[in-house]
């Protein structure tokens, strides 16, 4: 594929960090319309947006130490390395919930409201970003059958192994995450589930990364239980318990105002 897009001089753009740079335009956009109707002025979504970025680094970057320990341990410097890929995205998402707690907590902003927005916004850049991820060839599928499958040649992608078929595991996650955006967009003009959109997309996106972890086949990413899950999907059961638990709970409302 292309991990690397273009070059501007000697400065190279990879697609990894080109596409989340554009999800995270459109959802800043996104966000900043919406405020407006809750009265949250466009430089609190600037300054949110900020926090919600270094908590993603931070925390994508915690959950990949911890899905090969021995190797980043070996490795120190692989941990904060910047081209290309390297981040889990259940690192990102719950390091993120946190500081935008903190956050509304100190600005005195609608939690729920806001929750609705960056359900929403946060779609744009898991989405773009998985198709990044594709292009740069991190996260690849199985190998598999030609007709099923695409063939990563370029030497400096991240796929492995190249020349052969696997499955592109990358697309169908954008797929989940696409699919979400919509769901989410019509639950939000039916006022259906306001103040817990948020909680819709964590269980849609967990549901279907739970089967999509069966066609991964970078097997370096982390695994429990002498290999029957792999990290992804036990975090995925913990959220989706915890979700179904708040989304249904008579005192989710009061607990999110």
């Amino acid at each position: 594929m292309y991990p690397e897009l273009f070059h501007i001089g000697s400065f190279t753009i990879y697609s990894y960090g080109f596409f989340i740079m554009m999800g995270t335009l459109l959802a800043y956009f996104y966000a900043a319309h919406q405020a407006k109707k809750i009265n949250i002025q466009s430089e609190k979504i600037a300054e949110m947006v900020v926090y919600i970025f270094i908590a993603s680094f931070i925390g994508g970057k915690v959950f990949l130490w911890f899905s090969d320990w021995n190797y980043y341990m070996k490795n120190p410097s692989k941990m904060i390395e910047l081209s290309g890929s390297g981040f889990v995205f259940y690192g990102s998402f719950i390091f993120s919930i946190f500081t935008l707690l903190l956050f509304f907590k100190r600005n005195k902003i609608n939690r729920s409201a806001m929750f609705d927005i960056i359900a929403v916004g946060g779609t744009f850049v898991h989405g773009l970003g998985k198709i990044g991820c594709f292009l740069a060839g991190c996260c690849n599928g199985k190998i598999c059958s030609a007709s099923m499958g695409v063939i990563y040649t370029n030497p400096l992608s991240k796929a492995q192994p190249l020349n052969t078929p696997v499955y592109p595991v990358q697309l169908y996650d954008a797929a989940i995450i696409f699919s979400c955006t919509v769901l989410l967009l019509f639950l939000k003009n039916k006022n259906m589930f306001q103040g817990k959109l948020i909680l819709v997309y964590a269980i849609w996106y967990s549901v279907g990364r739970f089967f999509t972890e069966f066609l991964r086949g970078d097997d370096d990413r982390g695994f429990l239980f002498n290999g029957l899950l792999s990290q992804s999907q036990f975090v995925s059961i913990i959220i989706i318990l915890v979700s179904v638990l708040f989304l249904f709970n008579t005192k989710t409302k009061k607990q999110l105002n």
